[in-house]
């Protein structure tokens, strides 16, 4: 059962809440030493977006993805019975000029009904300055909207929400502590710019589903539920086993085709 308190009225309205701190300060120099020992499993050159779906093979962020405070949290959103599902770094290198344009999550995820949530654990200060993710409030009570294909080449992902379906200047910025998350609907339009500092811009996110939410395994044949909390009533995906040893090498945990 959920033991903390978030305004849950909030978050339905504006489709994300944000500032809770979850690690204290005193121990953010053993989330980088998470982040720092996975990222040199990486082979010369390969960028960290492929940091993916890694919480199926290291147990040391498996037990980061399910620490019972982050799923107080997500509890208190989607009631008590949910999986985890995905988990990626997205980290920016100083003065690093890549940009993640506005969209949707639910435009490239294929599960149904939208009753996601996710949760960005910042291992470093965030701010506009160097790259702190930016939220259109409200946008998820729009439902799915169309993308189209981004122009920009430094764009992370290739396809961005139609830029007559929001306002921009309605943007905020989500600036994050060090040990702190934010949570967002799936359906919420978000993107970031590009790194303006000189200073590394990190975090994790981890995506968690209602149990009721299916996944198009035709789509993602790789997917798999990793049970946290309640009881799985619905047996619509195939279940998870939490690893039990950490990674010594690195494993693409998910096909490039399928991304």
């Amino acid at each position: 059962m959920a033991t903390v308190e978030i305004n849950l009225q909030s978050y339905q309205r504006h489709g994300y809440l944000s500032g809770f701190q979850i690690v204290p300060s005193g121990q953010v120099p053993q989330l980088l030493d998470l982040y720092w020992r996975l990222r040199h499993l990486l082979p010369l050159g390969m960028s960290t977006q492929q940091m993916d779906w890694w919480h199926t093979s290291d147990r040391e962020l498996w037990q980061l993805c399910s620490l019972p405070i982050i799923l107080d949290h997500v509890e208190t959103i989607l009631g008590p019975d949910f999986y985890l599902w995905g988990s990626q770094f997205f980290s920016k290198e100083p003065g690093d000029g890549k940009t993640t344009p506005w969209h949707q999550d639910a435009f490239y995820w294929p599960l149904r009904p939208h009753r996601s949530v996710t949760v960005w654990l910042a291992f470093t200060d965030t701010n506009e300055e160097n790259s702190a993710m930016q939220v259109i409030p409200g946008s998820h009570r729009i439902g799915p909207v169309n993308h189209e294909q981004s122009m920009t080449k430094s764009d992370v992902l290739d396809m961005e929400v139609m830029k007559d379906r929001f306002d921009p200047s309605t943007a905020v910025a989500l600036n994050l502590k060090a040990g702190q998350i934010s949570l967002h609907d799936d359906r919420i339009i978000h993107g970031s710019g590009p790194n303006h500092s000189q200073k590394l811009r990190c975090g994790l996110t981890l995506r968690y589903s209602a149990g009721e939410v299916k996944c198009d395994l035709s789509v993602w044949p790789f997917f798999r539920a990793f049970w946290l909390r309640g009881v799985d009533y619905w047996q619509h995906n195939p279940v998870g086993i939490p690893p039990q040893a950490d990674m010594k090498r690195y494993i693409q945990v998910t096909p490039s085709e399928n991304r």
